[in-house]
């Protein structure tokens, strides 16, 4: 289960769940050589939309193209600043979608927190091995804990906003890329010019770092299967909830919060 968490900014967010969205962003862009790590879980999700929180209330716009702005919350819903007269049967679907949004945000969260966790252990991990300096391991350790705070920001949703995932990811990029490439072309040096017998010790250490690392993050990400699964699920249960309101956008097109790949 893979989730593309959209860089650089798109006119749509799509999501591809994956424990490991933030680590391979992160391991490919600081130029790891990330092994891909499978959830047994399929869901595909997007929206036109970037969402965000404004209080409680949850904020859906788009301005490629539409310029709309949706707001729910509270059972009340705003489009481009107008509140919407609901039926008595769309009333009951926008409380139901608000629901299900208030409990994927927590979830989110939580996956958002252990991808960027398991991205700065692997990237650490893959430094330290490469450069032996085991100094190094308290800068990423504050890395861990400035990502792990804009994770864990309530006013911030890692889920169906870009924006929100590029202030967790961008600063671990922009400071371990140079120390990342400069430590793997040090070790590449290194072992070049060291002889053939300790070439070869220096690459068996790594081949053997390598899968070590390898078991310890798949095992990681195996244990995310099940809220994975619980998190497609609710979104396709939203994805129906949406697809039944009968409220439409003020050009006259449905509201269509976001699409799944619904279970047929």
């Amino acid at each position: 289960m893979i989730m593309d968490t959209g860089f650089p900014m798109q006119s749509r967010s799509v999501i591809r769940f994956s424990a490991f969205a933030a680590a391979s962003s992160l391991a490919f862009a600081c130029g790891v050589q990330a092994k891909e790590h499978n959830i047994d879980v399929s869901c595909n999700a997007s929206s036109d939309y970037q969402v965000s929180l404004s209080g409680q209330a949850f904020v859906f716009e788009n301005d490629q193209g539409r310029d709309t702005r949706v707001v729910l919350g509270g059972g009340k819903l705003f489009l481009n600043g107008k509140p919407a007269v609901l039926s008595a049967a769309d009333q009951k679907r926008a409380d139901a979608f608000e629901a299900e949004l208030r409990l994927l945000v927590p979830e989110s969260r939580q996956v958002a927190v252990e991808a960027v966790s398991i991205a700065i252990d692997a990237l650490s991990e893959v430094s330290i091995a490469l450069s032996g300096d085991e100094r190094k391991r308290a800068d990423y350790d504050k890395a861990r804990a400035k990502a792990l705070a804009a994770a864990n920001d309530s006013s911030a949703l890692p889920i169906l906003n870009d924006e929100s995932i590029r202030a967790i990811v961008d600063p671990i990029v922009a400071e371990f890329v140079p120390d990342i490439t400069g430590s793997a072309l040090g070790f590449a040096m290194k072992s070049a010019f060291s002889g053939e017998a300790k070439s070869k010790a220096m690459d068996a250490r790594m081949d053997a770092m390598d899968k070590d690392l390898d078991v310890r993050m798949e095992a990681r990400a195996k244990a995310l299967e099940p809220l994975a699964q619980a998190m497609c699920k609710r979104m396709q249960r939203m994805d129906v909830i949406d697809d039944s309101l009968e409220k439409r956008l003020p050009d006259g097109k449905p509201i269509n919060f976001l699409e799944t790949d619904k279970a047929r």
